[in-house]
């Protein structure tokens, strides 16, 4: 049960709040039952979501933190069958809406303040060219950085179609911006897989990937954790990566400005970005 971190620990330091209601208990415990079932089918993605979802949308109480805490507990030890990704997701999608209507006042933001004394924006690796590139080579550009797999189905695709709405919607100003896409999988994730990935999205989009190791120190700078899940007796080509979302964005001189979290509207994106590019030089 070591998988199943404590979201009441969490939510039992924060202030406190009034006692919420039925039909919030109802909707906070639904959707740690769908997290429940996600983990339970290795569906990490999925769970992060819904996890993403309950810090964003329900009170930061004890109360809230063990009742999802409970109900993620009792559908992971006895899941029902695994549905496909695609409807499984709709679900959890459709409990976020059931939790946002349930506490409309709740929105906890997420932080975007600089932590530049632990992000460190270094890297060196293989472009979807084939040619070694490192963060040097985009001095005097912005960089929108951020971490996934091409395998991934749920967070990346939509992490990427969020990137290239960004350059669209910046317009002229987007060629001041480098949009990269840093895989976690590189056993899979060969150059050309990484380009035919990106320009499906953006053909300014970057892929870039490398070895294990260097992949793994780029990975360590940006403070991206992820890891291969995989099922007991699967084939070895055959896993996932749990991993780390959101983008970073990078300053012309190479200091890391700030994280936006994964699902962030496009608009404040483009407003958060377009006020960095507006007040570089």
């Amino acid at each position: 049960m070591k998988r199943l971190i404590s979201l009441s620990l969490v939510f039992a330091t924060a202030a406190p709040v009034l006692a919420q209601d039925a039909a919030g208990t109802a909707a906070v415990e639904k959707l740690g039952r769908l997290n429940g079932q996600a983990l339970a089918c290795r569906q990490m993605d999925v769970s992060a979501k819904a996890k993403a979802a309950l810090v964003a949308h329900a009170p930061k109480s004890r109360q809230t933190g063990e009742a999802f805490e409970a109900a993620t507990n009792r559908t992971f030890l006895a899941p029902g069958v695994c549905e496909k990704r695609e409807r499984f997701a709709t679900e959890v999608d459709a409990a976020i809406i059931e939790l946002r209507l349930a506490f409309p006042s709740v929105r906890h933001e997420a932080s975007t303040a600089p932590e530049s004394a632990e992000i460190v924006t270094r890297y060196m690796l293989v472009d979807h060219n084939g040619r070694t590139v490192s963060d040097q080579d985009f001095r005097g550009r912005f960089q929108l950085v951020t971490f996934g797999y091409t395998y991934c189905p749920d967070v990346c695709p939509t992490t990427l179609s969020e990137m290239a709405a960004v350059m669209k919607e910046l317009g002229n100003a987007a060629g001041r911006l480098q949009p990269i896409f840093i895989t976690v999988d590189p056993q899979r994730d060969t150059p050309a897989v990484l380009k035919n990935y990106t320009t499906f999205f953006d053909s300014r989009i970057l892929g870039l990937t490398g070895s294990p190791e260097l992949v793994r120190r780029a990975a360590d700078n940006y403070k991206v954790r992820f890891e291969k899940v995989q099922e007991v007796n699967a084939p070895s080509d055959r896993y996932a990566m749990d991993h780390s979302a959101g983008m970073y964005l990078v300053g012309p001189d190479g200091r890391f400005l700030a994280k936006f979290a994964y699902a962030m509207p496009v608009q404040e994106l483009v407003r958060r970005i377009g006020d960095y590019l507006k007040a570089a030089p």
